[in-house]
């Protein structure tokens, strides 16, 4: 892996030093713009939503567009709101720019309206599809950006980075208004920059209808000073010192002196920011932008472009389609990988470039999305295919950038994380190990790494690797969860607590939560503390059934019949699929209603056949009513599923003993002692067998191992007496 990571740094040192010596001959110097506006976040409550930051992305690309902004085109300026603000599309956005596309002599405007939010880990901007529950995972870490700027910003021209991301005290839990600190240490680096932040230190950004139709008050100002409004040497250019004064001075203005602008950076004050001889744009009131074609960013324009053939516009469209109805994997047929294919000798290297960073973003945020359900937890629990799914993202990216160890990595964890459903212990670690040691700061490797060793009982393994999960994720439930699970087996039971009380503190609105931690108390038979929290989380869940359910079985442990046997009936009535409730509706109707019993085991099997705990009680029944043959016919079934399970089988014999049928429980018994040498109670039975079929060298034989097993003084004496033959 470091081999690799050395060879890929390299090579990009190689391509960025060719890149300089290109653009410094190039006479014609470009401004480039990456705009992001998020207002809506798929997972913070809406209460926590901005109203106006999509808005600030969208008008300042309109300003750049103008003559007075500079005339950017199209294809020069990536504008991200909302939906289309993930986590791989800003990472791509900051690379695009900062790396691939702008030369020495050309300007970087970075505009980024929203949250930010800090934690132990560090700082990070929240996308759309950041959790923050786990920010390092799911959201754009500032060491990220600063490390990309360190590393770019000689490279480029100058960059100006406006950022407006603190616009509460807390967001998800999380302190929002340090973040600011972080954003200035990108002033650090060496090169030409100009750095805005919105507020000072436990500020928060202001935002809403009165600033031009409705803005943050900071971007707002922004935009009226490079409008013209802060040109105070009236030269008709508004420079970089002339900006900061403006901003500073009416942002306090229009905020009632409640929110004051800071500078960062080291660019020049007489560095010309835009020009006032060209038209400019109208801020009283606007028009919100979006693509007119697809309603969503603009990637790949054409205006610095030659227009494109009649056969490459048809690929073009074919590909977008594709990935506007998330065709994006290779074999699901038409995919956006077809249409690709034939742009590489259609489109220029850069389209071609923008065209393929489409459709990895487009795979990571699919993959992501896998990710975000994993956070949840036993909330919203994940199947197999998910995880498959996941893994065919990130292998489909990786063929548009082969080097990623990033992307290496999350494949690793997809892989491996949807072995563990098919029991693939070993080979699930492995490709979890590999994840980890690709991407050793990261949560989720360790939490799924930690199930591996849970699923194996593998106690002294999983516990420190869920407490490696919760290290770097101290504001993720799930590995708290998990960890419970492990303390439980283990046989700690107090730790499991603390672990579920700490992990419901976090995400208190997490139903799955309380429900386990009930129990735990039921175990223990702390009952008034199993119903509290399994009323907790009837309450967070009124449409599940599973809570329902285990209250009623503590009801039933009670005596409480009645009420248990209308929780249980409720449950089924919300998932008449939760195979448990029908089960233990059918215990505790046994002794009064054995016919119904049967019905209602019956109907389990007959939805799921490896059922076996219906299984089991049916044959149970059955051969307590004296139906040995259907009673035999019942743990016959058990026993073709779960080869090992020797009470199946001495309990089957037993039938076929009372169906008259020495031979076959003898066969039966044999088995079982294989699996069971140490069980002298299968040993008895099988020298009763053995006798009942006339074998009495044979049935000698497993009496005498029998009596050798035996602990008790009397249980030897019946067995010795049973060898007068």
């Amino acid at each position: 892996v470091w081999v690799r990571g050395r060879i890929f740094d390299l090579e990009e040192l190689l391509a960025a030093q060719a890149a300089v010596k290109a653009a410094a001959i190039d006479p014609t110097a470009k401004t480039y713009a990456l705009l992001v506006g998020i207002s809506k976040y798929q997972k913070l409550p809406q209460v926590e939503w901005l109203h106006y930051a999509n808005a600030d992305a969208q008008t300042f690309e309109k300003f750049l567009a103008s003559g007075r902004g500079g005339g950017v085109p199209n294809d020069q300026i990536m504008v991200l709101t909302d939906e289309s603000a993930t986590t791989a599309a800003l990472r791509n956005g900051f690379q695009t720019f900062l790396r691939n596309r702008a030369g020495k002599k050309d300007t970087v405007f970075i505009l980024v309206a929203g949250h930010g939010i800090v934690d132990s880990r560090g700082a990070f901007i929240l996308t759309y599809d950041s959790d923050p529950q786990d920010p390092s995972a799911t959201a754009m870490p500032m060491a990220e950006i600063q490390e990309l700027i360190d590393s770019e910003l000689g490279k480029v021209g100058r960059v100006v980075f406006l950022a407006d991301i603190c616009h509460a005290a807390t967001i998800g839990g999380l302190r929002a208004l340090t973040v600011g600190s972080a954003v200035e240490r990108l002033g650090d680096a060496q090169g030409e920059m100009l750095g805005l932040m919105a507020a000072r230190p436990k500020e928060v950004s202001i935002e809403g209808p009165q600033f031009g139709g409705g803005h943050g008050a900071f971007t707002y100002s922004v935009l009226k000073g490079l409008g013209g409004l802060a040109d105070h040497n009236d030269d008709h250019y508004v420079e970089a010192g002339e900006l900061i004064d403006f901003t500073r001075t009416d942002t306090a203005n229009l905020t009632g002196d409640k929110q004051h602008p800071r500078d960062f950076g080291n660019m020049a004050n007489e560095t010309k920011l835009s020009d006032l001889s060209k038209p400019g744009i109208e801020l009283a009131r606007f028009m919100q932008l979006y693509d007119s074609q697809h309603g969503g960013p603009l990637y790949i324009a054409a205006a610095g472009d030659p227009p494109l053939s009649s056969e490459a516009q048809r690929d073009m469209d074919a590909f977008e389609q594709a990935i506007r109805d998330k065709r994006l994997l290779p074999d699901q047929a038409p995919s956006a990988f077809d249409p690709l294919g034939r742009l590489r000798t259609e489109l220029t290297p850069e389209q071609l470039f923008l065209a393929q960073n489409r459709l990895r973003v487009a795979l990571e945020n699919a993959a992501q999305q896998v990710l975000l359900r994993y956070l949840a937890g036993d909330q919203t629990p994940q199947t197999k295919a998910e995880f498959d799914a996941g893994s065919k993202y990130m292998e489909a990216a990786m063929r548009l950038t082969p080097e990623s160890l990033y992307l290496e990595g999350r494949d690793s964890f997809f892989e491996g994380r949807a072995e563990l459903f098919d029991r693939n212990f070993g080979q699930a670690a492995n490709l979890l190990e590999n994840s980890v040691r690709i991407d050793p700061g990261e949560a989720y490797g360790y939490n799924a790494l930690g199930i591996a060793y849970l699923e194996q009982a593998d106690f002294t393994r999983a516990i420190p690797a869920f407490r490696d999960a919760a290290r770097r994720a101290p504001h993720w439930s799930y590995p708290l969860h998990n960890l419970a699970l492990a303390y439980v087996e283990a046989g700690d039971s107090e730790a499991a607590i603390r672990s579920y009380r700490q992990a419901i503190r976090l995400t208190p609105q997490y139903s799955y939560l309380p429900y386990n931690l009930g129990l735990v108390y039921q175990r223990l038979n702390r009952r008034r503390d199993a119903e509290a929290n399994y009323r907790k989380a009837m309450a967070l869940a009124p449409d599940s059934a599973e809570p329902l359910n285990a209250l009623g079985t503590l009801k039933a442990s009670e005596g409480k019949d009645a009420e248990a046997e209308r929780l249980y009936r409720e449950a089924l009535q919300k998932n008449p699929a939760l195979l448990a409730a029908r089960h233990n509706l059918g215990l505790l109707v046994v002794k009064t209603r054995p016919d119904e019993a049967i019905a209602l085991w019956r109907e389990n099997l007959k939805t799921n056949p490896d059922y076996i705990a219906s299984r089991l009680s049916l044959a149970e029944l059955l051969a307590a009513r004296g139906d040995n043959a259907g009673a035999a016919a019942e743990y016959g079934e058990i026993i073709k599923t779960k080869p090992d399970y020797v009470a199946a089988r001495a309990a089957l014999a037993a039938a076929l003993m009372k169906s008259g049928k020495p031979a076959d429980a003898v066969e039966q018994l044999r088995e079982a002692v294989k699996r069971e040498a140490d069980d002298a109670a299968i040993w008895e039975q099988l020298g009763d067998a053995e006798k009942a079929a006339g074998q009495m060298q044979e049935a000698r034989l497993a009496y005498e191992q029998a009596e050798k097993k035996a602990l008790e003084k009397s249980v030897r004496r019946r067995i010795r007496a049973k060898m007068t033959f």
